[in-house]
């Protein structure tokens, strides 16, 4: 007996994105054969639409789609009902994220086409449940708008180390122009340096002995200036004092700048393109109860001509990527804690629960936290659908 077609009426299931996600359409159905009975689009709405209702698995993403059945049917057809949990699992399991990882670019520019000049803080985290004892941990390299809290690209590596090839990548993706980029130390190299430049944006970078010849001329000019600062001797360098009180420390930043570079050997000089600023950030903490002290200096390199309250600031920022993107993943999504093993799935995954973080961030019209915003938008479906930027 002839076996029927799976799919006789040849419906093109490679599309299905609902009005207001058509940024998502770059990416192609990834599924070949005759096995397809979901549209590829809808598949993606639903697992947008419940991680920003604060779903964490791809099982709990179907069951988010049983219950809101009927919403759905507002915006997706569903010609063949819900799917299984396994759909979704092999279909982000062939995805391409390379190409996916660019919707997150397309995306905010869609629903933010134009951020404010600010800090774009550059920084990477392993996904920690990426991985098995035999294999390495994927790791993600962000570039967050330290202002507006989003993520703005990113790109997946298999090790640390290799970030310093990943970061152009992610800046050809980005319109940097008059934006300020920083980086941690093992991203402080001369080629990014010069890539920022040539983009038309500025560069702060975290300064660290794998920078051999200007680590050591940078430490030296900075404790002969310690010197001359003591001595009220020198009118070469900007100081700036910070002072705050918390969770029983008192902690004081000194933040030091200078801006004259002739001492400077010329050779390691001209290696850095526009070098403009050398920063010392001293920060010492008093541990009110262990009545301890203790003591870190950080130094950096920057191709801004600014005071050292507004270095101060910039620092600071960079920062934030910490506490407003990576700690958020873990607390919010559990990211660390992810079961999706998979390594195309992992990765892909991380991209979903950074689109959908960014739409949490960027909607005002709640002031809410962030575990609140995604109660409601479980909750209410208008206020789901205004998160989600949906459009008839």
């Amino acid at each position: 007996m002839a076996r029927m077609p799976r799919n006789p009426n040849k419906i093109d299931y490679s599309e299905g994105l609902p009005n207001g996600f058509e940024r998502f359409a770059i990416i192609e159905d990834p599924r070949t054969g005759g096995n397809k009975r979901h549209h590829f689009g809808e598949l993606l709405f639903i697992a947008i639409s419940a991680l920003v209702c604060g779903v964490q698995s791809f099982s709990g993403m179907i069951e988010f789609a049983h219950l809101y059945e009927d919403w759905l049917k507002k915006w997706i057809k569903l010609p063949n009902g819900i799917p299984v949990a396994q759909t979704l699992t092999n279909l982000f399991s062939i995805l391409d994220n390379e190409k996916f990882s660019r919707c997150v670019v397309e995306h905010i520019q869609f629903i933010y086409p134009e951020l404010a000049k600010q800090l774009i803080a550059v920084d990477g985290k392993s996904l920690r449940g990426s991985g098995f004892e035999s294999s390495e941990l994927d790791h993600c390299v962000s570039a967050w708008a330290a202002d507006t809290g989003v993520t703005l690209a990113l790109e997946f590596v298999q090790q640390k180390s290799n970030e310093i090839p990943a970061i152009p990548k992610l800046l050809e993706q980005l319109e940097i122009k008059g934006h300020v980029v920083s980086v941690d130390a093992m991203g402080t190299q001369t080629a990014i340096a010069t890539k920022i430049k040539e983009k038309e944006a500025d560069y702060l970078m975290a300064l660290k002995r794998n920078q051999g010849s200007l680590h050591d001329e940078v430490i030296d000019q900075f404790h002969f200036a310690k010197t001359q600062i003591q001595r009220e001797k020198s009118k070469r360098w900007d100081i700036h004092e910070h002072v705050e009180k918390s969770n029983g420390r008192v902690s004081t930043r000194r933040v030091a700048v200078t801006n004259d570079l002739d001492w400077m050997q010329s050779s390691i000089r001209k290696r850095w393109n526009g070098l403009s600023s050398l920063i010392a950030v001293e920060l010492e903490s008093y541990h009110i109860a262990k009545k301890k002290t203790t003591k870190q200096t950080r130094f950096y390199i920057s191709s801004l001509d600014s005071s050292a309250e507004e270095f101060n600031k910039l620092i600071r920022q960079h920062w934030s990527i910490e506490n407003g993107c990576h700690w958020v993943l873990d607390t919010l999504y559990r990211e660390d804690h992810s079961q999706v093993r998979a390594k195309n799935a992992a990765k892909n995954f991380a991209i979903l629960r950074r689109i959908a973080l960014n739409l949490l961030k960027i909607d005002t019209s709640v002031k809410k936290s962030l575990p609140m915003k995604q109660m409601r938008a479980m909750a209410n479906e208008t206020y789901r659908e205004r998160i989600l930027s949906l459009a008839r």
